[in-house]
C-alpha cells in the first residue's frame, strides 16, 4: 500500500538512513496505530498518523518550526511519547522537544536544549529499558567534526554536566560524523561512520559509567550517513551500509560476520528490519534521468535473495505503445521509454510521440499505477491531449491529480492519483496490440503546432518517501 503523506521541500524530507521517522503505538487503546514524521519545509517537522488498514491518514500536523533544515530522529517509549531531536534554525544548537501521547493524539512540548556550543547535526536518540534518554550527534569544531553522546533521566527536560557541556566524545575528529545508537541486550551501542572511510562503534554496559574501546566494522571510502542496523529477536545485530555496494555485516553475540555484498552497483538509503529473525534489506538505486528504484532482498535460507524491486508499482513500464491514427500503425517504445538515451521516443511515422487528433500514447503496467515520470528532448507546443484508462466496457477519462499536463514541460514528475487506494477500482487490463495490460491512453484532443518528441518515461519515482516493512 503506498500512502500520498505530505510534499515537501525540505532538503531531507524522510532524514537520513540511521535516523527513525516511523513508529507503532504498541499497547493500550490505539495499540496498532502508525505515526509519522517528516520533513515539510526547511524549518518544519510534521506528524501524521493512521489506524489499520492504513488507507486514511489524518491531515499533517506541525510539531516543530524552529528546525534547521536537517535531518531529526526520534524515539517513542513505552506509552506512546515521542522524543524528538533535531537542530534548531540558526544557532545550530541540539534541542529535543517531547511530544506527549494523550488520548490518541501527540501534542509538542517546551524546548529543551541539550547542547548549546559549537553547530550540531545529524542526532540519534534512544531510550533504556529503564527511561533514561540518550542523545548522539555530529559536534563540529574548528572544521572537524565529532561524535558526541549525553544522557537524560527526566525526559530531556535537564541533561546532566549542562548545555553548555557537549558530554562524552565517541570518535577522534574526522571530515565527517554519522551515530546511531541502538539498545541491544544490557548494552548501548553507538555506531558511527567518520570521515567516509570507517565503520566502528562503541558500546557501554547499562549498569557502567564508562565506554568501550572503539570496535572498526570496516573500511571505505564512501561510508557516509548511508547505513542502518537493526535487532533481531534472538538477539543478532544486522548493518547493512553503502560502500559504493549496498554490504551486510552481522553480530551473532559473539563474534561479527564477514561481509557480504548484496549489491555491487550500490544505492542509497538502506534500511534493514529483521521480521522472525530473517533480515530484510530495503535501498535505493539509481535509474535513468533523475530516478531512484527502490529495491529488496532478504535472507530467508542461508543466502540472501537476488535484490528485485521493492513496489511492482514503481519500475519501468511493462509496455509503451505510440499510435498514429491516419495510418492505424503502432509502433512498440517499450525499450526506448526504458533507457536514458536522448530524443529516441517517437513514431517513426510522424517523427514525434503524437501530433494530430487522434493520435495516442499508451503506458502499460501488469499492476495499477498511479505516477509518470516524462522527460522529453523535445516538448510539445499547442496541443491539448486527454488521459483516460479502460474501465472494462470503454476508456474512461480522468483529469491526473498532479493537475493537466498536455507534453508541455520537458520534465514531468505527475501523480496520475493521490495514492493507491485511490486507484479506481474500474480500472481493467484490456489487450492493445496484442499485449494485456492496465493501460493508461493519452489522446490528442486538439493538434499540436510541435509534437512532442520522448527521452525517458517511467513509472518511477525519485525516491524519497517512507518505507515500512512489517
Amino acid at each position: 500500500m503506498q500512502n500520498h503523506l505530505i510534499d515537501s521541500d525540505a532538503s531531507y524530507p524522510a532524514g537520513i538512513s540511521p535516523g527513525k521517522k516511523i513508529f507503532r503505538v504498541n499497547s493500550g487503546l490505539y495499540a496498532g496505530r502508525i505515526v509519522a514524521l517528516t520533513a515539510s519545509s526547511g524549518s518544519e517537522i510534521k506528524l501524521t498518523y493512521a489506524d489499520f488498514p492504513y488507507n486514511s491518514w489524518n491531515t499533517p500536523a506541525v510539531v516543530v518550526d524552529d528546525s534547521a533544515d536537517y535531518p531529526f530522529d526520534a524515539a517513542m517509549d513505552a506509552d506512546g511519547n515521542i522524543y524528538l531531536a533535531y537542530t534548531l534554525e540558526v544557532s545550530f544548537d541540539l534541542v529535543l522537544r517531547k511530544l506527549t501521547f494523550s488520548n490518541g493524539a501527540w501534542s509538542p512540548g517546551d524546548l529543551c536544549t541539550i547542547y548549546d556550543g559549537d553547530d550540531n547535526y545529524y542526532p540519534s536518540v534512544a531510550i533504556e529499558p529503564g527511561g533514561r534518554l540518550w542523545a548522539a550527534w555530529c559536534r563540529v569544531a574548528a572544521g572537524q567534526s565529532y561524535v558526541n553522546i549525553k544522557l537524560s533521566d527526566d525526559d530531556g527536560l535537564t541533561w546532566p554536566t549542562g548545555i553548555s557541556n557537549y558530554g562524552v566524545t565517541l570518535s577522534s575528529a574526522g571530515t565527517t560524523a554519522f551515530p546511531k545508537i541502538i539498545m541491544a541486550g544490557q548494552y548501548c551501542y553507538t555506531f558511527y561512520t567518520l570521515g567516509a572511510s570507517k565503520l566502528a562503534y562503541r558500546r557501554k554496559h547499562l549498569n557502567v559509567t564508562t565506554w568501550d574501546a572503539e570496535q572498526e566494522i570496516a573500511t571505505g571510502a564512501a561510508l557516509d550517513s548511508d547505513f542502518d542496523i537493526a535487532i533481531s529477536d534472538d538477539g543478532k545485530i544486522g548493518l547493512v551500509f553503502d560502500d559504493d555496494k549496498i554490504r551486510f555485516i552481522e553480530y551473532n553475540n559473539n563474534v561479527w560476520s564477514g561481509v557480504g555484498d548484496i549489491d555491487d552497483a550500490g544505492g542509497i538509503f538502506p534500511q534493514i528490519k529483521y521480521i522472525d529473525n530473517a533480515p530484510y534489506i530495503v535501498y535505493l538505486t539509481d535509474y535513468g534521468l533523475n530516478q531512484k528504484r527502490a529495491m529488496f532482498t532478504a535472507r530467508l535460507q542461508e543466502t540472501f535473495s537476488y535484490p528485485a524491486p521493492f513496489d511492482p508499482k514503481e519500475n519501468i513500464l511493462s509496455k509503451v505503445f505510440c499510435y498514429r491514427a491516419v495510418s492505424g500503425n503502432f509502433r512498440d517504445l517499450t525499450g526506448p521509454a526504458a533507457d536514458a538515451i536522448s530524443a529516441d521516443i517517437y513514431h517513426a511515422d510522424s517523427g514525434v510521440i503524437f501530433k494530430e487528433s487522434g493520435d495516442s500514447l499508451f503506458l502499460g503496467m501488469d499492476d495499477r499505477f498511479n505516477y509518470v515520470k516524462i522527460i522529453l528532448a523535445v516538448a510539445g507546443s499547442g496541443g491539448i491531449v486527454s488521459w483516460q484508462y479502460w474501465n472494462g466496457q470503454e476508456w474512461c477519462g480522468f483529469t491526473p491529480y498532479g493537475g493537466e499536463y498536455h507534453f508541455d514541460s520537458s520534465d514531468k514528475e505527475l501523480l496520475l492519483w493521490d495514492d493507491y487506494h485511490a486507484l479506481p477500482a474500474s480500472w481493467q487490463k484490456k489487450s492493445v496490440n496484442d499485449s494485456d495490460c492496465y493501460w493508461i491512453k493519452i489522446t490528442v484532443l486538439s493538434p499540436f503546432t510541435t509534437g512532442p518528441v520522448g527521452s525517458q518515461i517511467t513509472a518511477l519515482t525519485k525516491g524519497l518517501g517512507l518505507i515500512i516493512m512489517e
